[in-house]
């Protein structure tokens, strides 16, 4: 597919608007690898919808360019303030917090042959460079068992998006991170953005919020994809709620 295709695709994408605030919990099988303090409950949505809006051809994705997500319609509210565009999504909230570290080995084994092009079959495979690298990292895991999200979105089509996942977190393909249920509840209010006056989600200074006690500004991304530098912007930014362990 020509890069056009896919743009298209994705502006001919469209959900359920029927908004209304929720509160959705994820029991989990730990341990959970994470690379950031946050889980943005708006960046799995748009994960999900990405890969529903592309069907088969999500799994054939251009290498050399980056698909533009931002026309992507996501079935979460947004407000918008001078310019700025934020999801009413917040991130997780972990129900254990303490950190600890992992090490992660992976070494070249006969159980990877059958990638081996007919070349590399002949000749010496490389193990300190390439696809087929060895290597041992340090990563990042909490032990927590649960994951809340707030949001206010389209009950029926999160509850169809995210039946589709059964992972959540960095280092899925090792095991990581197992979704064991996931339960999405009708709430009163919309804690998306602040609870307990605290902010749920990083939220760009040019929104006129209220103002409390020990609120932190950072220059953070504000919407997804989070990687993306040209959605950085300075925020104010939920509490860590990461605790180091033993």
């Amino acid at each position: 597919m020509e890069i056009t295709d896919f743009d298209k695709k994705i502006e001919e994408y469209s959900v359920g608007e029927d908004f209304e605030p929720l509160k959705i919990t994820f029991k989990i099988k730990p341990p959970i690898y994470i690379n950031s303090p946050w889980i943005h409950f708006d960046g799995l949505v748009n994960y999900l919808c990405f890969r529903d809006c592309l069907g088969e051809d999500f799994y054939c994705l251009p290498s050399e360019v980056t698909v533009d997500t931002t026309p992507l319609m996501l079935p979460l509210k947004q407000s918008v303030s001078e310019g700025y565009s934020v999801y009413h999504s917040s991130v997780a909230i972990y129900n254990q917090s303490n950190l600890m570290m992992d090490t992660i080995y992976k070494r070249f084994t006969d159980k990877e042959t059958y990638l081996l092009t007919k070349k590399q079959q002949q000749g010496r495979i490389h193990t300190n460079r390439g696809f087929f690298k060895d290597f041992m990292i340090n990563y990042p895991i909490l032990l927590t068992d649960s994951l809340t999200f707030y949001c206010n979105g389209d009950k029926k089509e999160l509850e169809r998006l995210l039946d589709n996942i059964s992972f959540i977190g960095k280092k899925t393909s090792i095991g990581s991170g197992k979704i064991l249920m996931v339960e999405i509840d009708r709430i009163d209010e919309d804690y998306s953005f602040f609870k307990d006056n605290h902010v749920m989600r990083p939220i760009p200074i040019k929104f006129k919020l209220p103002i409390f006690e020990g609120m932190t500004i950072q220059r953070q991304s504000f919407k997804p994809p989070y990687w993306d530098k040209n959605n950085m912007a300075m925020c104010y930014v939920p509490p860590n709620q990461i605790q180091l362990g033993d």
